[in-house]
C-alpha cells in the first residue's frame, strides 16, 4: 500500500516522554501502511520534518499549543487553555450537565432557585501553582460579593482574572471527583479521586466552610485513587469532547451528586499538560499515579497507546489536508 498521508505527533518536553509517541507511531504504521508518521519537537522548528511532511496531506496532533514547530500544511489539532467560564458556556450550549455558574461582578445576584444554599467561589483564570485553598472556596450563597482584583493577596489567582460562583455539588462526606483522559473523545484512562478526610458538616461556621476542600487533591490532604469503568461517566466524557472538538486531548473532570446521582462536568483541562503516562512537569507524575492506582502500566486500563493509534489513524484518513 503506497503512503498517501502523514501524521505528525508534536512532543513537548516535560509534558510527555517522546518514547510514548514513538510507541504510538509504530502502532499507527502497523495499522495503516498508507500513513507516514513524523515526531516533531515543540521547542524546535524541526525544519527537515516540516519540509518532508509538507509533501502530502497531513494531520498534526499536539496535546498542547504549538510553540516553535509550525507545519507547512495540514489539519491541526492542538490543545490550548480555555477560560473556565467559556468552557462551561460551551458545555451548556452542547447540552451537557453543568452546575449553575456566574461571574462575580459588582452587581452580581445569585438566586436561591438556581444556586441553592451553597456555592463554590472559583477563579476563572487557571493557575496551576496557586496555593492550596486559593483556587476554590465553599461559602453560603448570600455571602458572595465582588472583590476588586487588587484586593486579593499577592499570588492569588483572583488577581489574574475574574472569579465566579458555581452551585455546590455535594459529592458526600468525603469529597471526590472523576477524571477521564480522552483522545478525540476515546477514553485512555479513568480514575476517581476521593479525600480520606471527612469534611465538616455544611452547617459549620463560615470560617470552617471556607477551609473545606471542595475538590479532592493531594495538596488538600491524603487521597485515594481508583480506576473505574462506569459507562455513564465514560459516555459523558465522550460527549464533552464534542463540545470542544478542536481540543484533541481532554482530561474531563466530573462530579456526581451523592443524593441524586446526577453527574456534572466541571472542566476539560484543555491546555494539554495531562498526559499522566509520562509527564514530569507540574504536579503529579507517573510514579505517583502508578503507586496511587496500584498499577505498573498506566496504559493498561483501556490499552491507551493502541486506542490512541487507532483513533489517530481514523482521524488522519478522514481529515488530513
Amino acid at each position: 500500500m503506497p503512503v498517501e498521508r502523514n501524521l505528525i505527533l508534536v512532543h513537548t518536553r516535560g509534558d510527555q516522554d517522546v518514547r510514548d509517541f514513538q510507541d504510538i507511531g509504530r502502532r499507527v504504521v502497523a495499522l495503516a501502511p498508507d500513513i507516514e508518521v513524523f515526531i516533531a519537537e515543540n521547542d524546535l522548528p524541526c525544519s527537515v520534518t516540516r519540509r518532508r511532511a509538507g509533501r502530502r496531506p497531513t494531520l498534526i496532533f499536539s496535546p498542547g499549543n504549538l510553540i516553535y514547530f509550525r507545519p507547512l500544511r495540514g489539519k491541526v489539532y492542538a490543545g490550548s487553555p480555555i477560560p473556565k467560564l467559556e468552557q462551561l458556556a460551551r458545555f451548556k450550549a452542547a447540552g451537557l450537565p453543568v452546575a449553575e455558574s456566574l461571574e462575580i461582578t459588582p452587581d452580581v445576584v445569585l438566586s436561591e432557585e438556581k444556586f441553592g444554599a451553597y456555592v463554590v467561589v472559583k477563579p476563572g483564570y487557571s493557575q496551576a501553582a496557586a496555593p492550596a485553598g486559593q483556587d476554590a472556596v465553599l461559602t453560603r450563597r448570600e455571602a458572595v460579593c465582588f472583590r476588586p482584583r487588587d484586593s486579593y493577596p499577592a499570588g492569588h489567582p483572583g488577581r489574574m482574572g475574574p472569579m465566579y460562583a458555581q452551585r455546590f455539588v455535594d459529592t458526600g462526606p468525603y469529597v471526590n471527583y472523576h477524571r477521564v483522559l480522552t483522545i478525540f473523545g476515546e477514553p485512555l484512562i479513568a480514575f476517581k479521586t476521593t479525600s480520606l478526610t471527612a469534611r465538616p458538616p455544611l452547617d459549620a461556621p463560615d470560617d470552617d466552610l471556607a477551609k473545606i476542600p471542595v475538590k479532592a487533591t493531594r495538596t488538600s490532604g491524603p487521597v485515594k485513587r481508583e480506576l473505574f469503568r462506569d459507562a455513564d461517566i465514560l459516555e459523558l466524557a465522550r460527549r464533552t469532547y464534542l463540545a470542544l472538538p478542536e481540543i484533541p486531548l481532554q482530561a474531563v473532570d466530573m462530579v456526581k451528586d451523592a443524593q441524586s446521582g446526577q453527574l456534572f462536568v466541571l472542566e476539560a483541562n484543555p491546555g494539554g499538560n495531562t498526559w499522566i503516562f509520562s509527564k514530569t512537569s507540574g504536579r503529579g507524575g507517573p510514579a505517583m499515579y502508578r503507586a496511587a492506582l496500584g498499577m505498573e502500566d498506566l496504559t493498561a486500563q483501556f490499552d491507551a497507546f493502541a486506542t490512541a493509534a487507532r483513533t489517530l489513524v481514523e482521524r488522519t484518513r478522514a481529515e488530513a489536508q
